[in-house]
């Protein structure tokens, strides 16, 4: 069977074959939703967000049949710890997969691939080639949505959009205090330099990038959704909020009005990975868990 193998172009950051896993990451939701824990969102928020050494990325797998991309091997921050994606007629290839992860993405002589908890047979594959489940995992969650949402901001709070405006500035002070960071943020010019690489991709859609802003024209809290036009599946990634502006429903506006636009263009599916209690809170449910695997290397 003619398949072949490739390691990811990391040369540029939205190469080729970033937009070709775009594209396969689509098709193999098309139907039903399949990787609710790694769609195309993710994979475009990730190569984005700049890492320590942006060369390991020159680790990431890919699988082809006839020039189509069958097959996924990535990481999101640590090389060592592993997604795995694979069309749902090409199973046949996951033995491959595991042995190139253990071979070329160990860390520290061992590595972790994380696997959904209802995938019987990716577990059988995993624990036969050395892999045992941890209590460490993932969990996906959930809004079906049919009608536009309510929400009411607090006087004097509004939102805004990438498309209309933006500050990087502002933007650097939200996230960085948002993700909990104690005092107040460096603006250097490497810092605004990676805020603005966060918000590059292509597949970033500016009126779903949104602020909400105080009085003062200070971003308090901020969210992106990630959708294509057309599609029935959203995915959420990130969403902050100033500790100093918590409980007053400013994160719950902007995704709410994050998710009222995608609606309005075919969105019915939201998916976060979180099973934080802001989201169940605001109308988002359980909807999956996925373990982390650990193996030693194949070289140990």
């Amino acid at each position: 069977m003619d398949i072949q193998f490739k390691k990811y172009d990391f040369e540029t950051r939205f190469s080729k074959d970033y937009f070709q896993i775009v594209d396969f990451l689509e098709k193999v939701n098309e139907k039903s939703t399949r990787t609710k824990n790694f769609l195309w969102g993710r994979w475009a928020w990730m190569i984005s967000r700049p890492v320590d050494n942006e060369s390991m990325r020159g680790q990431i797998g890919i699988w082809l049949k006839n020039n189509n991309i069958i097959g996924l091997a990535t990481f999101e921050l640590d090389i060592g710890k592993v997604y795995i994606v694979v069309d749902k007629d090409s199973e046949y290839i996951m033995i491959d997969i595991i042995q190139y992860v253990k071979n070329e993405m160990s860390i520290n002589k061992s590595v972790e691939i994380i696997i959904n908890d209802n995938n019987r047979y990716f577990q059988e594959i995993a624990r036969s080639n050395g892999f045992v489940p941890t209590q460490e995992s993932e969990k996906v969650s959930v809004m079906f949505c049919e009608e536009e949402l309510e929400y009411n901001l607090p006087e004097n709070f509004k939102i805004i959009s990438m498309k209309e405006e933006w500050d990087w500035k502002q933007y650097n002070r939200v996230m960085w205090r948002g993700f909990n960071h104690q005092g107040e943020p460096s603006h250097d010019k490497e810092d605004l330099d990676f805020r603005k690489c966060m918000l590059s991709s292509p597949h970033l859609d500016k009126k779903l990038c949104l602020a909400v802003l105080d009085a003062d024209g200070n971003y308090v809290s901020h969210c992106c959704l990630w959708h294509q036009p057309g599609s029935k599946v959203a995915y959420v990634e990130p969403v902050a909020t100033d500790p100093d502006y918590r409980k007053r429903g400013l994160a719950k506006g902007a995704l709410y009005e994050a998710i009222n636009r995608a609606m309005s263009r075919g969105a019915c599916e939201i998916y976060v990975g979180s099973s934080q209690q802001f989201y169940y809170n605001i109308g988002f449910a359980p909807h999956s868990t996925e373990t982390w695997w650990k193996g030693k290397c194949i070289n140990e």
